[in-house]
């Protein structure tokens, strides 16, 4: 990246002579302009590592600039007397991070942690290795700078079951407040202010116009008797709508542009990035933290913690540093002679959203067909006059919210996620290719979407059975940690997709409007599944064990739990047990996952966690 430098633009045009004043010149100026606008260095905190030499003091570390870390590291700095470090494996947001559409285009890159799963015998067939695509962000804002931008808070039950288990102040009446806390709805909020705020500093929008595809959505799921709801982050989430969504001004609304971007030059509050931190540090013969160990170019560094360390680098990092400085289960880390500090499930409890997707075609005119020139004009609409296809998330915004058993049920079972994309759509984005599946599979896709539109509609498992775990491979901290996502492990899970798909996604394609848009159900060819009859559920189950995919929703890692829960890595404060000055505060301290979309629900643990550590500081005698 680069700051907005006019000595830069203007060598740039110098290097073209002649052509300075030519319409290309314009053009470029204006382009290098948006982009300085948009990504430039200068709306993000400076790199402080000049800053932090070895051996500087801290009261609060904070590790993980994510969608909870960047909340943490933005409230703490409030106090002025108080000095945080915020640390970032990443970079700053890039122009792929920022601009809504291209959501996808993130994966495999380098704000990408890139992982895998491992490979399992019932899920994840059709993919190279055997391994499903397991991306999370690596950037300011982590996994809020490269998701698709949904505002889905889950459900009301979701947090009275974590408080009716013992963790007391997480019910829903209790976190309600943290949720309205970073909340700046962009919308009318007269008739709804309970559930939503205009005072916060995360900007979330609701489009009043629906795209023509998104229009015939919402009449197909009526048709089968789902109800239109307005607001599923309000009294009653159950039905289908178009999404809330985090994007603002055609941009993406990460925590890094709602929570760092606006404090860049706020005094107390370093941040320090493209650096790791390999290992939790301790005083001598005791479980009290005093440091942490960074990495960063080459060399290792220390940095002192004065008052708490806090982890907030999400579900698979923060489990994988706390093993390898001695917290975790005592065998796993005796194999690896890893001294333990504290005998704890870390890793375990591992939930995920898991979905499969089942696809429509339709065919359209030449005219709407996705090329390389069109990419081109539409980049050039965005950067330039925030204009054309890449200004927001449509037509891929509505959800659905369903009960696969009792349809007058208050919460879901099941959500549906509909991704519409046009015909050669893989110029722009190739989304079976980006997971790593089989090239087989990547040609067929193209096929089917060579002169048609292609409908698919992810079908998402909430509430999983199934377990998995985060493993260390070594004590090498720069070894990627062991996913086992363990899909389908538990078979009520298959089932109650099976069961969804039946009820709704394949009953989309009797609804008068799919049969009126031209829409027809299209199989993958999968050796493992051809012989079976499409109509069974033992098809079904083949596809679905061949083209799982994650909805990247990984949670519960360093479960949060009561005295007494011989599960629990983290108290009802978020502290670890039976360690001094350090708690976890990401999506990794869920109890169990909840039913949507995690990223509002992980900026909503940062809130309330800075908030536990403001109230137990100004009440603490030191």
């Amino acid at each position: 990246m680069w700051a907005c430098d006019p000595t830069f633009t203007s060598t740039v045009m110098d290097s073209y002579g002649d052509v300075v004043g030519s319409p290309f010149a314009q053009a470029l100026t204006s382009f290098l302009a948006a982009q300085c606008a948009l990504v430039g260095d200068h709306l993000w905190p400076e790199d402080a590592i000049d800053s932090v030499v070895n051996g500087s003091s801290y009261d609060f570390v904070v590790v993980g600039a994510g969608s909870a870390g960047s909340v943490v590291a933005s409230r703490l700095s409030e106090v002025s007397e108080w000095k945080v470090l915020l640390v970032e494996a990443g970079g700053n947001p890039t122009l792929t991070t920022e601009i809504p559409q291209v959501f996808y285009n993130n994966m495999g890159t380098k704000e990408d942690w890139n992982y895998k799963t491992e490979p399992q015998s019932g899920a994840c067939l059709s993919y190279n290795n055997k391994a499903c695509a397991w991306p999370r962000g690596k950037t300011l804002g982590g996994t809020s700078s490269i998701n698709a931008q949904f505002y889905v808070r889950g459900n009301k039950l979701d947090y009275n079951e974590w408080g009716d288990n013992g963790n007391y102040g997480w019910s829903y009446e209790d976190v309600l407040s943290y949720f309205k806390k970073s909340e700046k709805y962009m919308g009318d909020i007269s008739a709804n202010d309970t559930y939503h705020s205009t005072e916060g500093e995360l900007y979330v929008t609701k489009d009043k116009n629906l795209t023509p595809w998104e229009e015939l959505v919402l009449k197909a799921y009526r048709e089968l008797g789902v109800q239109n709801v307005d607001d599923i982050n309000g009294e009653n989430q159950m039905g289908v709508t178009q999404s809330q969504i985090t994007v603002y001004n055609k941009t993406r609304m990460s925590t890094a542009r709602a929570f760092l971007s606006p404090i860049r030059n706020r005094n107390n509050l370093h941040v320090i990035k493209n650096t790791m931190a390999t290992k939790i540090l301790f005083k001598e013969n005791n479980n009290i933290v005093n440091g942490i160990l960074l990495h960063r170019n080459g060399h290792d560094f220390i940095i002192n913690v004065k008052k708490e360390l806090i982890l907030s680098a999400g579900a698979i990092n923060s489990p994988q540093l706390l093993m390898l400085s001695g917290i975790g289960p005592q065998e796993d880390l005796n194999a690896l002679n890893i001294s333990v500090k504290a005998d704890l499930q870390v890793g375990k409890n591992l939930q995920d959203h898991v979905f499969v997707p089942i696809i429509y075609t339709a065919p359209v005119n030449e005219s709407e067909h996705i090329t390389p020139s069109i990419i081109t004009q539409n980049f050039y609409d965005y950067m330039v006059n925030k204009q054309g296809l890449l200004c927001d998330t449509s037509p891929h915004r509505i959800i659905a919210f369903v009960n696969t058993t009792d349809s007058t049920a208050t919460s879901p079972d099941l959500q549906f996620h509909h991704v519409v994309f046009p015909p050669n759509i893989h110029y722009l984005l190739d989304m079976f290719e980006k997971h790593g599946l089989k090239s087989d599979i990547v040609e067929q896709f193209r096929e089917m979407n060579k002169n048609k539109y292609a409908v698919i509609i992810y079908n998402v498992l909430l509430k999983p059975k199934s377990r998995g775990k985060i493993s260390l491979q070594s004590e090498n901290p720069f070894d990627r940690p062991l996913i086992y996502a363990n899909y389908f492990n538990d078979t009520e899970d298959m089932k109650t997709l099976i069961r969804g798909m039946r009820k709704y996604s394949l009953k989309l394609g009797e609804t008068d409007t799919f049969k009126q848009a031209g829409l027809h159900l299209e199989w993958f060819k999968i050796p493992a599944c051809d012989s079976l009859d499409k109509t069974s559920d033992e098809f079904l189950e083949c596809v679905s064990r061949e083209l799982t995919f994650s909805l990247y929703h990984p949670t519960g890692t360093v479960k949060m739990g009561p005295q007494g829960d011989p599960t629990a890595i983290v108290t009802p404060d978020l502290k670890v047990r039976n360690i001094e000055n350090l708690r976890v505060i990401d999506a990794g301290i869920m109890y169990s996952i909840v039913r949507g979309n995690t990223n509002a629900p992980t900026i909503m643990i940062g809130e309330k966690g800075a908030e536990l550590i403001k109230k137990y500081w100004r009440n603490a005698i030191v």
